[in-house]
C-alpha cells in the first residue's frame, strides 16, 4: 500500500507548477491506539488498518496545476477517531434515515471535497468489503464496487484528481457528468501518460461485481 502513496507524491513532485501539500501527524503504530483497538474489534479489513498505522492515522495530498488553484486534486483521509464518530446531527438526521437507512452506518474516511466524501459502511451485523461515496446534503450512499486495495489504486490512477470516485461511479453508471467531462479534458494536459481507455480498463479489472 505504502508504495501508491510514495508513487503518487514522487510523480507529483517530479512535475512543475505544483502545489502540494501533504502532512504525515506523530502517531507511532508501536503505540497504543485506542482507535485502532476499537477498529480491530469491529473487523474492518486489516489493509485500513495497515495503512491509517503506516500514514500516521490520516494525512492530506493537495495540488494544482494553475496559479489560480482552479484544477488540481485532493485526498484527505481523516483521523480515525473522527472515522469512527457518530455523524448524527452532522452528517445525516432521522429524515435522512427514513429516505436511506444506511446513511446512519457511513463511515467517511477520504474528504474529497466539503460535501463529496468516500467513506465504509459498518452496520451490527457487517461490514461492507466495498467504498462507499456520499454527497451532502443527499441522504443516498453510492456504491464505488472497490475495496480498499482498490480504492487506493484508482486514487494513484487519478492522480486524486479532483472528484475522481464520482468518474467512477460515472463510468459504472455508462454517464458522463461534469466532473467526468472536466476530468477527461485536463487528466491529459497534466499527466502525459495519462489514457482514459486505460484508466476505465483499470477500474473495470478491480471492480469487486467483476471478480465474482
Amino acid at each position: 500500500m505504502m508504495d501508491y502513496y510514495d508513487e503518487l507524491i514522487d510523480s507529483l513532485n517530479e512535475r512543475e507548477e505544483r502545489s502540494i501539500l501533504h502532512h504525515k501527524g506523530n502517531y507511532s503504530p508501536t503505540l497504543k491506539s485506542p482507535f485502532l483497538d476499537e477498529i480491530i474489534e469491529k473487523k474492518i479489513d486489516t489493509n485500513l488498518i495497515q495503512i491509517y498505522s503506516e500514514l500516521s492515522d490520516g494525512f492530506r495530498i493537495k495540488w494544482f496545476s494553475d496559479e489560480e488553484k482552479g484544477i488540481g486534486g485532493n485526498i484527505h483521509f481523516m483521523e480515525m477517531k473522527h472515522v469512527l464518530a457518530d455523524q448524527k446531527g452532522n452528517l445525516y438526521d432521522d429524515q435522512d434515515i427514513q429516505m436511506n437507512d444506511l446513511i446512519a452506518y457511513y463511515k467517511p474516511f477520504d474528504l474529497i471535497s466539503e460535501t463529496f466524501s468516500c467513506g465504509f459502511l459498518i452496520t451490527p451485523d457487517f461490514v461492507s468489503t466495498s467504498i462507499y461515496c456520499h454527497n451532502s446534503p443527499d441522504p443516498e450512499t453510492y456504491d464505488l464496487d472497490l475495496d480498499f486495495a482498490g480504492y487506493m489504486e484508482m486514487a494513484y490512477e487519478a492522480k486524486v484528481f479532483q472528484y475522481w470516485p464520482k468518474v467512477l461511479l460515472d463510468i459504472k453508471a455508462n454517464y458522463e457528468s461534469v466532473e467526468t467531462k472536466a476530468f477527461k479534458e485536463h487528466m491529459p494536459k497534466i499527466f502525459e501518460d495519462f489514457n482514459w481507455d486505460s484508466f476505465v480498463q483499470k477500474y473495470e479489472s478491480l471492480r469487486l461485481s467483476k471478480k465474482e
